[in-house]
C-alpha cells in the first residue's frame, strides 16, 4: 500500500513540475502597456474641445428623456419666484408632512394650483417683485427701517 502511495504521489510531484510555465508572460500575454502617455496635458485638452461637438451629437443619439439643463438656465430671481409659488400654492405644506400620499386628492389640488400658478401670470410678477425687491438698495432699506417708514 505505501508502494502505491510512494508512486501516486511522485507521479503528480513530477507532472507538476512538467507542466510549469517555461515562455514568458510577454509571449503569450503582450507587451506591458505603458501607464505613462505620450501626449501632453495641453495637447489632450486641444483635442477634447475639437471633439466635444462630435462627442455630444453621438450622446444625443442616445439620449432618453428631455435634454440636461445648462448651467445657470434659471437666475436666482426665476429659482426664489418658483420656491414662493410652490409655498404659496401650499405644496410645501402637503408635501412636507410624514404621512405623504401622492394620490391624495390634497396632493393633486395643491399641485394643480402650483403648476396654473407657475405657468400663468403669476409667475412672471413674483419674478418682477423679486427684481424689483432686489434692486433696492441695502442703504436705503436701512435708512427707511431707521427712520421707522
Amino acid at each position: 500500500m505505501n508502494a502505491k502511495l510512494l508512486l501516486g504521489a511522485s507521479a503528480l510531484a513530477l507532472a507538476g513540475a512538467v507542466s510549469a510555465q517555461t515562455v514568458p508572460a510577454e509571449l503569450w500575454v503582450g507587451a506591458p502597456i505603458q501607464m505613462t502617455g505620450q501626449l501632453s496635458r495641453a495637447q489632450v485638452s486641444a483635442d477634447l474641445a475639437a471633439n466635444r461637438s462630435e462627442m455630444n451629437a453621438v450622446a444625443s443619439e442616445y439620449r432618453v428623456g428631455p435634454p440636461d439643463s445648462t448651467i445657470g438656465a434659471l437666475s436666482r430671481a426665476e429659482v426664489a419666484a418658483d420656491l414662493s409659488l410652490w409655498n404659496k400654492s401650499g405644496m410645501s405644506q402637503v408635501a412636507g408632512r410624514d404621512s405623504f400620499d401622492p394620490n391624495s386628492p390634497a396632493y393633486g389640488r395643491q399641485m394643480s394650483a402650483y403648476q396654473s400658478m407657475r405657468n400663468g401670470p403669476e409667475y412672471v410678477a413674483e419674478i418682477q417683485r423679486i427684481k424689483g425687491f432686489g434692486a433696492r438698495s441695502t442703504t436705503a432699506r436701512y435708512q427707511s427701517d431707521a427712520t421707522g417708514n
